[in-house]
């Protein structure tokens, strides 16, 4: 049967973990797709119940969709509504602002009228190719659908993901000045996927970077292979972000692997334990750590969140 209004409106709101000076925020990286495990029978078959039942486990999570596409503002109104004071949410930056791209059919009306022909008619466009009144819009309306977040106290960072084709370029500076520009009044996280970003030589000149502009260095916990990103942690602002993306070195080595295979993976809880002691350090540095879990196949992110929420209460 489905959840009757009274239990949605009876659900307990989960909060974060006081620990040191900060809070400790234990989330997922999404919470619909691969997360019908998570949700009791009652409460899969509507947006509104999933979204508030999940807000009684977990008190964060981030909005994967906007990397995709630009969502329209009445869906983040519908999201404060559904959420309790309190509940922080984190929206992941359109791709085209990070170099990966988007595909044109996804594109609201709007902004597919302003191509030109041969860029319409094209799968993908990527930010290079786009004229910059198109570029324009896409920031305003990725901006429009974050407002009523930021109006209700409930936007955490804006997660700007370099994906791995995007290598170290020396104007990183001045786009990551441009990136916090179009974005003022938010705060930012990076994450970059290929390991030149942390090759000795330009390591130091990205986290400077990084902490001029006051943006959070995103750590990563994901298989070792040749160009990944080791989990080296580097504080660079007053919050920390931990994004645990499995370790199925096996499907992110694999030529052609889509996203439901590399990140199909259930950490282990000694796996996990280290990082609730990281995470307990980093919370006598900085004021807040978010811990999001982004294998969200078969419901595996749920159960590792909840695997290191315990880890956590119980040290």
């Amino acid at each position: 049967m489905p959840a009757s209004q009274s239990a949605l409106f009876d659900l307990p709101a989960a909060g974060p973990i006081r620990c040191g000076r900060g809070q400790i925020y234990v989330g997922t990286c999404s919470w619909t797709r691969g997360f019908e495990p998570f949700y009791p029978r009652g409460f899969r078959s509507r947006p509104e119940a999933r979204l508030r039942y999940y807000a009684s486990v977990f008190p964060t999570v981030e909005v994967d969709a906007t990397y995709y596409a630009l969502l329209p503002q009445e869906t983040a109104r519908k999201y404060v509504v559904w959420t309790p004071p309190g509940f922080v949410f984190h929206v992941k930056a359109f791709g085209l602002f990070t170099g990966q791209g988007a595909e044109t059919e996804r594109l609201p009306d709007t902004v597919r009228a302003l191509l030109p022909p041969a860029l319409r008619a094209r799968r993908r466009v990527v930010d290079r190719d786009l004229p910059e009144e198109v570029e324009t819009l896409c920031w305003e309306l990725f901006l429009d659908f974050c407002a009523p977040l930021r109006e209700a106290g409930k936007v955490g960072y804006l997660l700007f993901q370099f994906p791995r084709w995007v290598t170290y370029f020396e104007r990183f500076p001045r786009r990551l000045e441009f990136l916090c520009r179009m974005a003022s009044g938010y705060r930012l996280a990076v994450e970059f996927r290929h390991r030149s970003w942390v090759e000795p030589e330009v390591r130091d000149r990205v986290l400077a970077a990084l902490r001029e502009y006051g943006a959070t260095y995103v750590v990563p916990d994901e298989p070792a292979l040749e160009w990944t990103v080791p989990p080296e942690v580097a504080v660079t602002s007053d919050w920390a972000v931990v994004r645990f993306h499995g370790r199925n070195a096996r499907a992110w080595a694999a030529r052609g692997a889509d996203v439901k295979e590399r990140f199909d993976y259930l950490y282990s809880e000694d796996e996990l334990r280290p990082w609730a002691e990281r995470a307990r350090r980093l919370s006598r540095e900085v004021d807040r750590v978010f811990l999001m879990m982004n294998n969200c196949e078969r419901g595996q992110a749920a159960t590792n969140a909840q695997m290191l929420l315990d880890l956590l209460r119980t040290a």
